[in-house]
């Protein structure tokens, strides 16, 4: 574990699911691994620097916002009729467009009223801004949901799309007065390419300075502005060796990354790989943060995961109700517990150097948060407290992996968001 003293792995065809940093490491082995001391090393390499224009092949970073619905809008290359979506348009049977409001009340009116009115909403202003092609973002707001009010005794318009809730500072007029005169806002984030919506590949970035402009739509600009904050030479040393202990760390814990992969780390349990620690190891994690039982202390946190494996266990074979089967999956866990005391030290190096990468992945959080303009709070038990912007998404060589605080914003998403779809 370090000490301190003062590709392919989430290129997506379309953007449905991003993964968190660290877990990378279990979904790919020595690969992801790998892959997150480069996207390390990118954004250090970024701090200081301009997002690069379309078209640089170069790394970007752009912050994450918590809307919700998810968007999918633009022309459909087939019949070149404008749409608007979920994420269920890219669904290989039965595809959901809808271009007109009664396609809207068709598929949704029913059982989702909420979300019709919001893809009304987006169907009548999204088609005024021109779109070429397909695109993908957060919806923000629609009219009625912005509201002024007094937030620890600052002025804002606030909104609360999902989980968190923002706010525009009224002082702020040039914002706070665009706002109020839009009917709608967004936060357009991907792009696709392709000739057919089942086949198409996502993009990072969107080229808004081209649509058509309207009050009617405030669309927020997501890339983070990178040139705005820097490293001290002290900062740049720590920044360095830190990566540099990961990288190492990465290489004396690859063969057992690799080895945790074959046994499903990176996948959902099936078959009798259900009764390895492997593909729960990742549920473990989240598990702590739900519970609020995250701790530094390595051989704490194995036996936390232990523990967990067992209640796992136990409700599996509860539920089985042929004494053989039963006798032959009680085989299966004991040979994994065996296999947990003697791979007792991979597992600790394997836990220590997740925290080391999280510790990381804060101090980048740490630099990027002072740069966002919306303020950011978590509604609890009626009181606003202050809260962190959801996170940042890193693009690198097609790869799409985030940086987001588990500890404040996944703990809080657990809960809840005001919109599930």
């Amino acid at each position: 574990m370090c000490i301190f003293k003062n590709g392919i792995m989430a290129n997506v065809k379309q953007l449905k699911h991003l993964e968190h940093l660290e877990d990378e490491l279990l979904n790919y082995g020595t690969v992801g691994c790998e892959a997150i001391v480069g996207h390390f090393r990118e954004v250090y390499n970024l701090l200081g620097t301009k997002n690069p224009v379309d078209g640089n092949p170069g790394g970007f970073v752009q912050t994450k916002w918590d809307g919700a619905p998810s968007i999918i809008c633009g022309v459909d290359p087939m019949t070149g009729i404008f749409f608007v979506g979920t994420k269920s348009v890219f669904n290989k049977t039965n595809p959901k467009l809808c271009a007109s409001e009664q396609g809207i009340d068709e598929l949704y009116a029913e059982e989702k009223p909420g979300l019709a009115i919001k893809l009304k909403s987006a169907l009548k202003h999204f088609s005024k801004l021109g779109i070429d092609g397909v695109i993908q973002g957060d919806l923000m707001w629609t009219e009625g949901d912005l509201k002024p009010e007094v937030v620890l005794g600052e002025k804002n318009l606030v909104f609360k799309p999902n989980t968190i809730t923002y706010g525009i500072p009224i002082a702020h007029k040039k914002l706070s007065d665009k706002a109020l005169r839009s009917k709608i806002g967004v936060v357009f984030h991907t792009h696709y390419t392709g000739s057919l919506l089942e086949d198409m590949q996502a993009k990072p970035g969107v080229q808004i300075d081209k649509f058509n402009k309207t009050p009617d739509v405030f669309i927020i600009d997501n890339d983070t502005p990178m040139d705005r904050v820097g490293l001290n030479s002290t900062e740049k040393r720590e920044w360095l060796g830190l990566i540099d202990c990961v990288n190492n760390n990465c290489k004396k814990c690859g063969p057992f990354l690799d080895e945790l992969v074959l046994l499903g780390s990176g996948a959902n349990p099936r078959g009798d790989t259900k009764y390895h620690i492997a593909p729960y190891i990742k549920t473990f994690f989240n598990s702590e943060i739900r519970e609020n039982k995250v701790t530094t202390n390595v051989t704490e946190t194995l036996s936390n995961m232990i523990e967990f494996y067992h209640t796992k266990m136990h409700k599996l074979i509860s539920g089985i109700k042929t004494p053989k089967v039963v006798v032959q999956k009680k085989m299966l866990v004991n040979s994994t517990l065996k296999y947990l005391a003697e791979k007792e030290s991979e597992f600790k190096a394997m836990i220590a150097l997740y925290r080391d990468i999280q510790h990381i992945k804060t101090l980048v959080i740490d630099k990027l948060d002072p740069l966002e303009k919306f303020k950011t709070y978590i509604l609890k038990e009626g009181r606003y407290e202050v809260t962190r912007p959801e996170g940042y998404v890193l693009h690198r060589q097609d790869d799409m992996v985030k940086f987001v605080d588990r500890l404040e914003f996944s703990k809080n998403n657990f809960i809840g968001g005001s919109f599930q779809t």
